[in-house]
């Protein structure tokens, strides 16, 4: 039974036959790359993590291309960029994902979420769970986290079927895997994951402290022009770039619940990223007052065009400056 609850993972979730303590492998197979490069605070590289939505992903627009040629013109060389984000990720999956690096140390994390979590709040209250396992996702990833290093499958793997089981006979408990059930929008008025991303964030915030980790927060920026409605966005009417040939037609606001709740919902993330970065003394870029309201930066309400891209990586280069410039000295320094 042992083999083929390690069989079935390694087949279906390329989680290694060997290591079944990788069980976040299925989940989050980006975390590889992290763990086969093994980054240090000693090594040669200027190391960074990127933990957040899709915004920052390589597949749907230029950050991370931008932020490391720009670190390049600055003088810093040998520079790894190791990108977490992922489509529909929350913080609390980057939370998941940053604690489960245990070896791993990083010169920089960069965090930037706050939007895909608004749709948590598109549930009964009485169904609101504040670790998210009112998602189906988040329900199976929450409890297998608690089997990372684990020696055996089988008992993980048994409790996975009995979660699937669960999800099958209870439908209706969950919230919906695309769009937000229309009976459940009007729920969305009130931010139940204000609380949930804090506690996310402040478990980052302190991980990263105890590990030495430099932390840069930033708050989330949005454009949803005043004219916006759900027809004029399918038909192109509004400022919106549409030149990121991965989003195509872009993601309406309705992905996520109903614009007012949605905006509503981003800006108490965004104060609360603003708070815990005042009370802790880590990095602080307000994203969301520097792109400012303008539709030659994004493509939809979150997702940044070309144009975009570039002004929001040179945010981030301002912020490093002096720390782009203490780490020159200190290659210097090490080579001398």
């Amino acid at each position: 039974m042992e083999a083929g609850a390690r069989a079935y993972w390694r087949i279906y979730y390329n989680v290694p036959f060997a290591h079944p303590g990788r069980i976040l492998y299925a989940f989050y197979p980006e975390l590889k790359a992290v763990e086969d490069a093994r980054p240090t605070h000693h090594d040669k590289y200027y190391d960074i993590l990127l933990l957040g939505p899709s915004v920052l992903h390589r597949a749907w627009g230029q950050v991370e291309e931008d932020l490391r040629e720009g670190l390049t013109r600055d003088g810093l060389h040998d520079v790894r960029i190791f990108n977490l984000a992922m489509p529909a990720h929350t913080s609390r999956d980057d939370w998941l994902k940053y604690q489960s690096l245990n070896d791993a140390r990083f010169n920089l994390v960069i965090f930037y979420d706050g939007i895909n979590e608004t749709r948590a709040n598109n549930v009964p209250p009485e169904l609101f769970r504040k670790d998210y396992s009112h998602y189906s996702w988040y329900q199976v990833v929450n409890a297998l986290a608690n089997y990372r290093g684990a020696i055996f499958a089988l008992p993980y793997t048994l409790h996975y079927l009995i979660i699937r089981l669960q999800q099958e006979l209870w439908k209706d408990q969950y919230v919906s895997t695309h769009f937000p059930r229309k009976d459940w929008i009007k729920y969305g008025a009130e931010t139940l994951s204000g609380e949930s991303f804090k506690e996310n964030l402040t478990a980052i915030i302190d991980l990263a402290k105890h590990r030495g980790d430099q932390l840069l927060l930033m708050t989330f920026a949005i454009y949803v022009p005043e004219n916006y409605s759900p027809e004029a966005f399918m038909t192109h009417q509004l400022d919106y770039g549409f030149k990121n040939p991965n989003v195509g037609g872009g993601v309406p606001i309705e992905k996520w619940g109903s614009r007012e709740h949605v905006v509503a919902s981003v800006g108490i993330h965004n104060e609360v990223v603003r708070s815990l970065a005042a009370n802790s003394g880590v990095l602080l870029l307000d994203q969301a007052n520097q792109m400012g309201q303008n539709g030659r930066y994004f493509d939809d309400p979150c997702h940044l065009t070309a144009a975009g891209s570039q002004q929001f990586a040179q945010n981030i280069l301002r912020v490093l400056e002096p720390l782009v410039k203490v780490s020159n000295s200190h290659v210097v320094g090490l080579i001398q």
